[in-house]
């Protein structure tokens, strides 16, 4: 079910586009509502889905050697989550579990990869602002250690 461009334009990387891009990827998106302790993804699984959260919190999980699964971030709204899904071999490589109700949009990674490759523009536009959104992850990760 197709999700209204307007939430779209409310994250960094769909702010540049054009209509037209917007709604190729409307097409492709749903918004959904999880529950507080439902698992949207786990490390290793394929890639399949991107999350952009509207509302709520979600825990990271790393596994960390011989301590295992170690929360590492709470990521809250208006965040991208699950971003690997873009990037090859194109499977999640963290669990991410929601800390509270969550509402957000989810796009189906492989048709979104697939607008990327025959969009240029569209797939630099995505790719710049999601190193932005890694980039001031790394930072802040590394201000609050």
């Amino acid at each position: 079910m197709a999700t209204d461009p307007k939430y779209l334009r409310e994250f960094a990387c769909f702010r540049g586009l054009s209509e037209n891009q917007l709604n190729a990827i409307a097409e492709i998106s749903s918004a959904v509502c999880y529950p507080a302790g439902y698992e949207l993804f786990k490390d290793g699984s394929p890639g399949d889905r991107l999350y952009f959260l509207l509302k709520g919190q979600v825990e990271v999980f790393y596994e960390i050697g011989e301590a295992g699964q170690v929360r590492v971030d709470v990521v809250t709204g208006e965040e991208i989550v699950g971003c690997s899904t873009l990037v090859d071999p194109y499977v999640y490589n963290a669990t991410e579990r929601c800390l509270t109700d969550i509402e957000v949009i989810e796009i189906d990674a492989e048709a979104l990869r697939k607008m990327m490759r025959e969009d240029y523009s569209l797939g630099f536009a995505i790719q710049e602002q999601l190193i932005k959104v890694l980039l001031d992850r790394i930072v802040n990760f590394r201000l609050e250690s």
